[in-house]
C-alpha cells in the first residue's frame, strides 16, 4: 500500500539538501540522483519504487516526453528480430541490424524516406498494432501487437505515482539538480491510456540498438520499447492528483 506521508517527508529532506550532484553525466541522471538519495535500488522489476510509488523525475525546463513502462510487442512470437532483420541498419563493430524510430497514432512518421510507421488500436480484437507503408503508398502490413492484457499489466506499475520537478545547473561537465516539487497521482485509469494513444498523447519509442561499450560492444541490445507521454499531460491517467512543494 502506497505511504504517502513517507514519500512526501524523504521528498522534503531531499529537496532541503538544494542543488545535489548528479550521480551520472547522462540524461538518465535526474532520476538515478533521486533514487538514490532515497535509498533505491536501480531496478526494472514489477513492484514499485519506493513506500509503494514509482518514481519519475524531470527537468524543470524540460518538455520532452516521460516514460510510463517498457513493452516490446509480442505478437508474433520475436517481433524485435523480425523488425531488425526487415527494417535495420548494420550499426558497430559487429554490424549488427538496429532500429529505432518513434510512432504516434494520429499520424505516419518518416523512417529514412522509404518507410512510415504509425500504430492503431484495434478495440475490436483488443490490441494496438503497428502498421506500415511505403513513403506515399496506400498499401498497409500490420507488422506486431501488443495484446490490451500486456499493456494493462505494464501500466498497473504506475498505480501511484510520485513525479519529482528539479531545477538545474551545470557547472563544466556536471549537472547538478535541486528537486524543488512534485505530483502525487493516484488512480490510473486503463481506458483513458486508450484514449490518449489514439489521441496521439502517447508515443511508442521503439529502441533496437546495440551496445556501445564494455563486453558486450556491438552486440544487440534492446532499450526497451517505450510508451511515452508528455508530462504536462500525466494528469489526464488519473483522477486523483495531488502537488506537493
Amino acid at each position: 500500500m502506497a505511504n504517502k506521508n513517507k514519500v512526501i517527508k524523504e521528498f522534503k529532506r531531499i529537496k532541503a539538501l538544494g542543488f545535489i550532484k548528479s550521480k551520472r553525466l547522462n540524461d538518465t541522471g535526474i532520476g538515478k540522483t533521486f533514487e538514490d538519495y532515497l535509498g533505491v535500488d536501480e531496478n526494472n522489476f514489477k513492484d514499485p519504487d519506493f513506500a509503494g510509488y514509482e518514481i519519475k523525475s524531470h527537468r524543470k525546463s524540460s518538455a520532452s516526453f516521460v516514460t510510463l513502462f517498457t513493452k516490446s510487442p509480442t505478437l508474433p512470437a520475436k517481433t524485435n528480430t523480425l523488425l531488425r532483420e526487415k527494417y535495420g541498419t548494420p550499426e558497430g563493430k559487429l554490424k549488427v541490424k538496429t532500429f529505432r524510430t518513434s510512432v504516434f497514432s494520429n499520424k505516419w512518421n518518416n523512417y529514412k524516406k522509404e518507410f512510415s510507421f504509425k500504430i492503431v488500436v484495434n478495440d475490436k480484437q483488443q490490441t494496438i498494432d503497428l502498421i506500415s507503408k511505403k513513403i506515399n503508398g496506400k498499401k498497409t502490413s500490420i507488422e506486431c501487437s501488443w495484446t490490451f492484457t500486456e499493456i494493462k499489466s505494464a501500466f498497473s506499475k504506475l498505480k501511484s505515482l510520485f513525479f519529482v520537478t528539479a531545477e538545474r545547473e551545470k557547472k563544466y561537465v556536471h549537472e547538478y539538480f535541486y528537486f524543488t516539487n512534485a505530483t502525487i497521482f493516484n488512480k490510473p485509469t486503463f481506458q483513458k491510456l486508450i484514449d490518449l494513444i489514439k489521441e496521439g498523447k502517447v508515443m511508442v519509442d521503439i529502441r533496437l540498438g546495440v551496445y556501445s561499450s564494455g563486453k558486450n560492444e556491438g552486440k544487440a541490445h534492446d532499450h526497451g520499447t517505450g510508451f511515452r507521454i508528455k508530462s504536462n499531460d500525466l494528469s489526464f491517467l488519473y483522477k486523483d492528483v495531488i502537488d506537493v512543494s
